[in-house]
């Protein structure tokens, strides 16, 4: 089970790394360089699939969900939403790590 948390809080790390990569190599003609929202990036990739996640959420979960609470981690930076929860879950990780080499000692 640890080793399927780190793993995917090092995927979101090289996610959050391509995103950088993606902000710093190919910035926006309009703007310049700057932090793109996360839906900007969900939309460029499959568009479809962002359409269809809001009908999926609205029609059977909650539709409240979508409004207030999805729709803000889109707007935020794709670079946050990627890097703030890939590097918690890997400094938990190797917190876990830690602690239970000094309790087995």
């Amino acid at each position: 089970m640890r080793l399927i948390g780190c793993g995917l809080g090092w995927l979101l790390v090289l996610a959050a790394l391509a995103v950088a990569g993606w902000e710093l190599l190919a910035p926006d003609p309009a703007v310049g360089y700057g932090l793109r929202p996360a839906g900007e990036l969900w939309f460029r990739l499959a568009p479809g699939s962002l359409n269809l996640l809001q009908a999926v959420v609205e029609r059977y979960i909650w539709p409240p969900l979508w409004d207030p609470a999805i729709v803000g981690i889109l707007q935020l930076p794709a670079l946050v939403v990627f890097a703030v929860p890939g590097l918690a879950i890997v400094a938990l990780c190797g917190f876990l790590r830690r602690r239970r080499r000094w309790l087995f000692r």
